[in-house]
């Protein structure tokens, strides 16, 4: 379990940029809304939302709903997440591997040897839904922020990942679900109302995203690294260790909470059996 200190020190990204003039906070459009933080309220609605931990994986998104993704791994981008970051570590090592040679690295392995779906989401902005009519903007938009926003050329270098590479990756993967039954892409509903992101230290237990009157990014730290460790072994790609993956998905994850969670407070829960504990680490800025 990790300590307060060990958690800010892995977190950099999240309090770095802080800009204090007020001209230059509206030239670059910053957003002064800070949420207060809310320890006690947090716990009430961790206490209520705590469900046991599930096979499956999603996103840190908060509009997952119990009823799509009840104890299931949240962990930002879901499945694809772990293609991002096998992605930065074949830009950065020069493996020489395709964007789409790292997807299906990843999903045959998820698929075949971990015996589940695929998992990744959109949202209705992107890609709305009338009845059973579906229809997609453009292949290469997805209503998954962390993926959206590695395909964004304004943000590339930050993921390690090429733009290009991303919206390759996320082409792909949309053609495949559209003949695939073994890759899950969730089309959430609603906009963003998250009041936190909660960082759940637990192998047991995990809380559901939503409830009707409260909504938290959520990131299953403990669950993502050693399901990410057990990934990594199966893959067995020379040049490609688990410490790398942890450092390329960490770096990626801050960047992720800096761009969509700005002004949230961060908080850590741990469980001694099923009672939760609520600390608050930080204010993403």
């Amino acid at each position: 379990m990790n300590t307060l200190r060990q958690l800010k020190e892995e977190l950099p990204l999240i309090n770095k940029i802080h800009i204090k003039q007020l001209r230059l906070r509206r030239i670059l459009g910053v957003n002064d809304t800070i949420v207060p933080a809310d320890v006690e309220g947090t716990l009430a609605y961790v206490k209520k939302n705590t469900v046991p931990a599930k096979e499956g994986r999603k996103c840190v998104d908060g509009r997952y709903t119990s009823k799509t993704s009840r104890g299931m791994l949240a962990r930002a981008g879901g499945d694809c997440g772990y293609v991002m970051a096998l992605m930065a570590i074949n830009n950065k090592k020069k493996l020489g591997m395709t964007p789409e040679q790292c997807f299906n690295i990843v999903y045959k392995v998820i698929q075949q040897r971990m015996h589940g779906p695929f998992c990744i989401h959109t949202d209705h902005h992107v890609d709305p839904e009338t009845g059973k009519e579906h229809t997609n903007i453009h292949k290469t938009i997805i209503g998954c922020g962390h993926l959206s926003k590695a395909a964004n050329q304004k943000f590339r270098e930050k993921y390690d990942v090429a733009n290009k590479d991303m919206k390759k990756v996320i082409a792909y993967v949309r053609n495949l679900a559209e003949i695939n039954n073994n890759i899950d892409m969730v089309n959430l509903e609603g906009d963003h109302k998250e009041q936190g992101v909660l960082l759940i230290d637990s192998e047991e237990y995990t809380v559901s995203a939503t409830d009707l009157h409260k909504m938290y990014f959520i990131y299953d730290k403990a669950r993502d690294e050693n399901f990410m460790r057990k990934l990594v072994k199966v893959m067995d790609i020379p040049g490609v260790t688990f410490e790398d993956m942890q450092e390329e998905s960490d770096k990626q994850l801050q960047v992720t909470l800096h761009l969509l969670a700005k002004g949230l407070p961060l908080y850590h829960v741990t469980y001694t059996y099923k009672t939760p504990k609520v600390e608050y680490i930080t204010t993403i800025i």
